[in-house]
């Protein structure tokens, strides 16, 4: 009993580990409701000018011939996430090349502000849910345009009225998938912290390995995986066209 009691006094007068989502940096009203402007959209804004001005930087004076390591990094680029969609998707979804590779340096970009010291955004939910809803409207219209109106309406009761549900599951498991594992990242990585602080008293440096998986590799791993997803659905929701009947 004497030792559950030094213990809990330790835990009084330790750090206090607290993970309530992005930070709420200013409130207002609009349209009778309040509205919130978290750390998730500042964050967001920093990415996308960030990732602004290096594709600016790499794109820009471009030769028929690379004749700079610049260009040459720019269409390695490039070729890499048209080879994803032609490998994934086949060669006529190409124009879809620059959305993927747009996609996945983004929750890529926004995955590793972790190691600036930002909550990533990328473990926010309003940020993934919106890709998973863009992503289900990238899959509906790919339906009604490869099978049109009356047969992309029907598709939705094929083979079972039970595939409406489906197409619902389809992108909230995606956005789920992408938010959970970051965020268990962010949670696992602030516990492990926590824990060497308390009850070991050692540098927070040391485990540097912990923190590079979670924020490097798993950053990149989900950023894959979400795009290789959004490449399946839409793909998976092309109709093929009727065969025509021979006399």
């Amino acid at each position: 009993m004497e030792l559950l009691s030094k213990n809990l006094i330790l835990l009084s007068d330790g750090p206090t580990l607290s993970i309530e989502g992005p930070q709420v940096l200013y409130s207002f009203e609009l349209f009778g409701m309040t509205q919130q402007l978290t750390a998730s959209v500042v964050v967001q804004w920093f990415v996308i000018a960030v990732l602004g001005v290096l594709f600016f930087a790499l794109g820009r004076n471009l030769k028929l011939k690379p004749e700079t390591k610049r260009q040459a990094l720019a269409e390695m680029i490039v070729g890499m996430f048209d080879g994803m969609v032609k490998e994934s998707m086949g060669p006529k979804y190409f124009r879809y090349g620059p959305y993927i590779g747009a996609l996945f340096m983004y929750s890529l970009a926004l995955s590793y502000t972790s190691f600036l010291g930002f909550f990533p955004p990328t473990a926010d939910i309003s940020v993934i849910g919106g890709w998973g809803i863009l992503t289900f409207m990238l899959v509906q219209v790919n339906r009604f345009k490869t099978g049109g109106l009356k047969r992309g309406l029907s598709s939705y009761m094929k083979p079972t009225p039970l595939t409406v549900i489906s197409e619902i599951s389809n992108p909230v498991s995606q956005s789920f998938r992408h938010y959970g594992n970051i965020l268990a990242g962010v949670v696992i990585g602030g516990l492990v912290f926590w824990a060497l602080e308390v009850f070991i008293k050692i540098p927070l440096l040391i485990p540097v390995p912990l923190a590079l998986y979670f924020d490097l590799f798993l950053g990149g791993l989900q950023a894959f995986v979400f795009a290789s997803l959004t490449m399946v659905y839409v793909a998976m929701a092309e109709i093929e066209p009727k065969a025509v009947k021979k006399a």
